[in-house]
């Protein structure tokens, strides 16, 4: 509050043990009796964190922690910001293990946030717009369809 020095507030999801599916060994081995938050746990840090953060101006959601479809609803639960750049994302797409797409291109993005029904912004790392894209296609609303991933 004093020092308005905190821009961006972002709640990474815990990435537990896990089996790998190739070797069969454990990876991230930190904790035996750990559990990754579900989707509903991650949707509640939002709300929580944007309700208790309020000299924060922006809540992040990180795609590439959270799963696609948490990312689109923590958009509805506080988050004002979606990033995860366009590459690969590996090591958290082979942690996960709920399916989280290990890439996204630009356009896959735009319509991700498209398809929460927000207007997609690209923005510098001082949150200054830099371009305003096309908001949602109110036709969509009609006849929703999946996103293709």
């Amino acid at each position: 509050d004093e020092t308005g020095g905190f821009q961006v507030f972002i709640p990474l999801r815990y990435q537990h043990d896990f089996v790998d599916m190739k070797d069969g060994k454990v990876r991230n081995k930190l904790q035996a009796r750990t559990q990754m938050a579900t989707g509903a746990e991650a949707l509640k840090t939002f709300a929580v964190s944007r309700l208790l953060f309020d000299n924060v101006p922006h809540v992040k959601v990180f795609w590439v922690m959270h799963g696609v479809q948490t990312a689109q609803l923590a958009l509805q639960h506080g988050a004002d910001d979606m990033d995860g750049s366009v590459v690969e994302y590996k090591i958290t797409h082979d942690a996960d293990n709920y399916g989280t797409p290990n890439k996204l291109t630009r356009e896959d993005l735009l319509d991700l946030i498209r398809d929460a029904g927000f207007r997609p912004m690209e923005r510098n790392t001082r949150y200054e717009i830099i371009r305003e894209y096309d908001g949602p296609d109110p036709a969509r609303r009609e006849a929703p369809q999946p996103m293709r991933v």
